[in-house]
C-alpha cells in the first residue's frame, strides 16, 4: 500500500471531522437549550390537545346525566376520541424526545463513525463504501433536521386552526356547564325532572349543538393527526427522495484535450 501525502492528508481531514462532530457538535446538537422554538411549539400543542381532551370528557360525563338515550350516541362518541388525541400526545411527545436524542445519534454516533469509515476507505479505495458512508451521513442529517423542519411546516397549519381549535374548546365548556346548570351533575332529581321536561319539547335542537361540538372536535382531530403525524412522516419521504437524486446523479468532468491529440 502506498502511503502518498494526498491520501495522510485525506486520513486527517476525516478524522478532525469525526473529533469536531463528536466532541464539539454533539453536546451543542443533544443539548435542548437550543431549541427552545422547536420545543415550545411542541408544548403548545400538546397543551392544546390535553384541553380538547379534558373537554370532551367532561362533556361526556355531563351528557350521561341527560334523562333518556337521545343523547347517549353524542356522549360515546366524545368519550372514544380520548384513544384518537392519546394517539396524537403520544406522538407529539416523541417528537420532543427525538429533538435532542436524533442531534446525539447524528454527530455522536453516525458522522464520527462514517468519517473513520472514509478515511479507512482513502486506503482502500472502495467505491461501495464510499457510496455507503456517504449515504449514512445523509441519512444522519435527515433524521436531525426531521422534527425542526416538520414543527415549521405543522406550525403553518396550526395557526390557520388555531382559533378553531379555541372556538371548540370553548363549546365543549359551554355545553357541559349549560348541562350542569340544568340537571346539577344529578344531584337532585327534581332537576333532573325539570330538565327533561325542559328539553323535551325541543330535544332536537339539543342535539344540534352537541353534535355541532362532536363536529368541531372531528375537524380538530383531524388537523392534529396532519400536522403530528402526516407531515412529520411526509417530510422524512421528501428528503430521503431528495437524497436519493441527489446520490443517483452521475457528475462526469469533462475530458481535457492535449495539445497536437485529435
Amino acid at each position: 500500500m502506498e502511503w502518498t501525502r494526498k491520501k495522510i492528508i485525506g486520513i486527517c481531514v476525516f478524522v478532525v471531522i469525526a473529533a469536531i462532530s463528536f466532541f464539539l457538535i454533539a453536546p451543542y446538537a443533544s443539548d435542548a437549550a437550543h431549541f427552545g422554538g422547536t420545543l415550545a411549539a411542541l408544548d403548545e400543542k400538546s397543551e392544546t390537545v390535553l384541553k380538547l381532551t379534558g373537554g370532551a370528557t367532561a362533556l361526556s360525563s355531563a351528557i350521561s346525566f341527560i334523562p333518556g338515550d337521545a343523547c347517549t350516541p353524542v356522549a360515546e362518541n366524545l368519550a372514544d376520541m380520548g384513544t384518537y388525541f392519546l394517539f396524537i400526545l403520544s406522538a407529539l411527545y416523541l417528537e420532543k424526545w427525538l429533538v435532542t436524542i436524533t442531534g446525539m445519534l447524528a454527530f455522536k454516533i453516525f458522522i464520527p463513525i462514517c468519517c473513520l469509515g472514509l478515511a479507512v476507505n482513502v486506503m482502500l479505495a472502495n467505491d461501495k463504501l464510499r457510496t455507503i458512508m456517504i449515504k449514512l451521513i445523509c441519512f444522519a442529517l435527515i433524521i436531525f433536521a426531521l422534527v425542526p423542519v416538520s414543527v415549521v411546516l405543522s406550525g403553518m397549519i396550526d395557526d390557520s386552526y388555531q382559533a378553531t381549535m379555541e372556538q371548540t374548546i370553548d363549546k365543549a365548556k359551554k355545553n357541559t356547564q349549560d348541562i350542569r346548570d340544568k340537571t346539577g351533575d344529578g344531584e337532585d332529581e327534581n332537576a333532573l325532572k325539570n330538565f327533561f321536561n325542559k328539553v323535551k319539547g325541543g330535544v332536537t335542537g339539543q342535539l344540534d349543538e352537541l353534535e355541532d361540538t362532536v363536529n368541531s372536535y372531528v375537524q380538530s382531530i383531524a388537523v392534529l393527526i396532519v400536522t403530528s403525524c402526516v407531515i412529520p412522516i411526509a417530510t422524512l419521504i421528501f428528503f430521503i427522495w431528495l437524497i436519493r437524486m441527489i446520490m443517483g446523479l452521475e457528475f462526469t468532468m469533462p475530458r481535457m484535450r492535449l495539445p497536437g491529440r485529435k
